[in-house]
């Protein structure tokens, strides 16, 4: 066999093909045969089978292999790093008239464990699956499209379907593969966890898309793909990729380095109406009922706005958000003197937009000729979201002029004319990157770092019409938007609400506080589904917990009549608004640093959620939390704390590195670490 023994991982291929066939990790030795890659060319699909010969060359620290037939010279080319990291990239070059469409590279075949397993998957904040081959992987149902897509497989894009380039799949224990693409330009590429019936284990792999697909003959991998054996769990894998990351051009400075906005500085609780629109719509009870809160809980309020356009549903008429019927009634100039009613009691307030969607059925599609801005597929077509069947969106493709300025023109309209103190820019951080094939746009076929490129010179624009002390935000948090956006709305942390567990159920989705580890000394999040209407117990915990996980507080909505009614849940709130102030130089210039191993008493909470695809309905599953919730904080100056809270309803106590720590009930602590 070729060996490459240069790291720590020594790697072993078949010498006849090139498969990989082993891989040691200490005293253990794991069998695979992978096929390393896969070129859909316009003449078929090539694969290691299919070529006629193979070579291979050896240095002191590089190993290149070599495959060659009458079609294509494939080269894949290894390096090694004291580090333990293995670094990947691969060239393609096809003879003749032929063309490269998709490169399948690096395929890993056959991963497993024999004991209970985890996958952490990048998908939003971030999502920590249990023993994802019989939860997730093996099952034959179709994940819902907003979660990515498969069926036997889990795939989702980057940027912004995935927020980071890296996942892990580990085994407490054993051994975990840490598997990252280090590429500072965000090239739209999809990960994809399949699942192997052979081994009742899983294939993983990378799918790159070159620039001028299906035109060109070449395709050089734009940067490296990274394999590193390790041990440890999530968040061992999360430090190892917050090193690369906190390197890269979206983090030139810290939170403690930027200029934060005044508005951004002083608020101490968001205010989402995400689940309830119509709440949005009703604007004086949206006041009255902000100023209820603003008192009992003595401070300052920002509102992430649904319905300011008197529409609760999402993008309906985007972007004509002000279309004539809401005109005739004279909302804009209504619009314009509640706002200023905002102000005057010192709310803060932040319309819902969305930079991606244009509805068809709108004026201003025709007048705009909008469909020339369309992103298109490789036969033409226009693209047709499908999240509501009575709208009819379309995705918008970034690069083109028509859409940049119909963007800030529409933040000019809210931001500046409307009294609006900044915009929320919703999907740009979330949903994934698109590629695009309409050849009258300015950007290459197909794939390529366009559409990155596209939407950060989309961002500044809007970010220089609004000037520095008004907010810019958007939905989720994909890390390469850091440099743009002030801060990020993370919907995704309430276990609940979890959106894997729609297909998974019964807790194998567990939500990990990504964002918050890698990137929380470079950027703000915010955001909560954690609602009036839930369980006090399941909010508490939730609405706690994003707290310690260094989330600006933030809750759901709140009508009137809730308000009136559930003085615990604004108790809850209270306690954790008043902590946030009192800590709040070090939770929005520090970071979360770990959760730690601890010990302390334990409680129950029923979790609940709506099923998706062959098994609709409510699942339910009862679960054994922490009564102390506890991190370990690092400040602006790098000085480790200790942040927890009691849940219980009496004082309890922890255990942790030998030293007993004592909350009072309903409290937190803080103490100082180094």
């Amino acid at each position: 066999m070729i060996e490459f023994k240069k790291g720590q991982s020594p790697l072993f291929f078949d010498e006849k093909c090139g498969y990989l066939k082993e891989i040691e990790y200490g005293k253990k030795k794991i069998s695979l045969f992978s096929g390393l890659w896969k070129i859909e060319a316009e003449s078929g699909a090539l694969e290691i089978k299919d070529m006629t010969s193979f070579r291979h060359e050896a240095y002191s620290d590089m190993l290149k292999l070599f495959w060659e037939n009458e079609k294509a010279v494939v080269t894949v080319t290894l390096r090694s790093e004291e580090s333990g990291k293995i670094y990947w990239s691969i060239n393609v070059d096809l003879k003749g008239e032929n063309t490269v469409g998709k490169v399948i590279f690096p395929i890993f075949e056959g991963l497993k464990f024999e004991n209970e397993d985890y996958l952490l998957v990048g998908y939003q904040n971030g999502t920590l699956l249990k023993n994802p081959v019989d939860s997730l992987l093996s099952k034959d149902e179709q994940i819902p499209f907003w979660m990515g897509r498969g069926k036997g497989a889990y795939e989702n894009d980057y940027p912004a379907g995935l927020s980071y380039q890296y996942t892990t799949f580990y085994s407490p224990g054993e051994f975990g593969y840490y598997f990252a693409t280090e590429d500072e330009n965000a090239n739209i590429k999809t990960f994809r966890w399949a699942y192997n019936e052979k081994v009742h284990g899983i294939d993983f792999s990378i799918i790159n898309y070159p620039e001028n697909m299906g035109k060109t003959s070449n395709y050089c991998m734009p940067y490296e793909f990274v394999l590193k054996m390790y041990e440890g769990d999530w968040q061992d894998a999360t430090k190892l990729y917050r090193k690369w990351a906190i390197r890269q051009k979206w983090c030139k400075e810290k939170l403690s380095e930027k200029y934060l906005s005044e508005n951004l500085v002083n608020t101490d609780l968001w205010r989402v109406n995400h689940t309830n629109g119509k709440l949005g719509t009703r604007t004086e009870e949206y006041f009255n009922t902000s100023l209820m809160l603003r008192d009992y809980l003595d401070c300052n309020i920002a509102l992430h706005w649904y319905g300011w356009n008197l529409n609760h549903e999402h993008d309906w008429d985007s972007p004509d958000y002000f279309p004539d019927e809401v005109k005739k009634i004279g909302w804009p100039e209504k619009l314009k003197d509640w706002n200023g009613r905002f102000s005057d009691e010192g709310i803060i307030k932040i319309p819902y937009t969305n930079a991606r969607l244009w509805e068809r059925t709108t004026k201003s599609w025709e007048d705009f000729s909008a469909s020339k801005a369309a992103i298109k597929g490789e036969d033409g077509e226009i693209f047709n979201e499908p999240w509501t069947p009575e709208q009819h969106l379309t995705t918008i493709c970034p690069s083109c002029a028509l859409w940049q300025n119909k963007v800030v023109d529409m933040c000019r309209e809210f931001a500046v004319d409307e009294g609006f103190d900044g915009v929320y820019l919703d999907q740009v951080a979330s949903f994934n990157a698109m590629l695009c094939f309409d050849e009258s746009h300015p950007h290459p076929r197909g794939g390529g770092s366009w559409w990155n490129d596209s939407y950060h010179a989309m961002l500044r624009n809007v970010k220089s019409l609004l000037g520095k002390d008004k907010i810019m935000t958007t939905e989720s948090c994909c890390e390469t938007y850091v440099d743009v956006f002030d801060l990020f709305l993370v919907l995704d942390t309430c276990f609940q609400h979890t959106a894997l567990n729609a297909v998974m159920g019964c807790g194998n989705s567990i939500p990990v506080p990504l964002f918050s580890m890698i990137y929380g000394d470079y950027a703000l999040s915010y955001g909560s589904i954690c609602c009036f209407p839930d369980n006090l117990d399941r909010f508490e915990y939730n609405y706690i917990k994003n707290i310690l996980w260094g989330m600006i507080p933030s809750i759901e909505a709140g009508e009137m009549q809730e308000l009136e009614e559930k003085k615990d849940f604004l108790d809850a709130v209270k306690r954790g608004t008043d902590f946030y102030k009192e800590n709040k130089e070090d939770i929005l210039y520090g970071r979360l640093l770990e959760i730690p191993k601890y010990s302390c008493d334990t409680f129950e909470i029923t979790w609940k959620g709506k099923n998706q695809g062959k098994t609709p309905g409510i699942y339910s599953f009862t679960d054994s939390v922490p009564e102390i919730y506890a991190v370990i904080w690092q400040d602006s100056k790098g000085r480790k704390k200790l942040y927890a809270y009691n849940f219980a309803c009496k004082a309890s106590s922890m255990e942790l590195d030998g030293k007993k720590y004592e909350v009072d009930t309903k409290s937190f602590c803080v103490s100082d670490l180094d």
